[in-house]
């Protein structure tokens, strides 16, 4: 490239979607979608399944982050949650919950990856009412048409 070029940013799959000037550890509600790696089904599995649930939950609980919702569903997890108390990042924290799951499921019988690595955050705003987004997350399982008693699910009783 000669010297006097002006170079272009362009933006591809490679661009972040965070937002550059916002503290990710800040006590506000995020709804996070996280997708299991490649499209594949790994959560249909039950004690895979189970097992993702009790660590998220545990590890909110030893972070001091606030659950409010999660529904792991075949392919993907949503959460409702916020960083809290944990002086962690946003995805500080994902990153912990992704990483001890993936090593559990190895433990499993699981081989190779279990997430995708990147996730998708929402800050939910108030005129979208946390409630109202771990409504949405609860009855995931409904609008994709699974049984009405999926075990998979939680949400904290102040938002239900």
């Amino acid at each position: 490239m000669a010297e006097n070029s002006t170079r272009y940013r362009t933006w591809s799959q490679n661009r972040s979607v965070r937002l550059p000037e916002f503290d990710y550890r800040e006590h506000v509600p995020y709804h996070v979608t996280v997708c299991a790696w490649h499209g594949m089904t790994p959560f249909a599995n039950i004690a895979l399944a189970t097992m993702v649930c009790e660590s998220l939950s545990r590890l909110c609980d030893e972070y001091r982050a606030y659950l409010g919702a999660f529904c792991l569903m075949p392919d993907h997890l949503h959460i409702l949650l916020s960083p809290d108390r944990s002086g962690l990042t946003l995805g500080d924290l994902i990153g912990r919950v992704k990483g001890s799951t993936t090593n559990q499921s190895w433990k499993l019988g699981w081989s190779g990856k279990l997430w995708q690595p990147r996730f998708y955050d929402h800050i939910v705003r108030k005129s979208e009412g946390v409630a109202e987004v771990a409504r949405y997350i609860f009855e995931n399982p409904e609008r994709k048409e699974l049984r009405n008693d999926y075990p998979f699910r939680f949400v904290d009783d102040e938002l239900a």
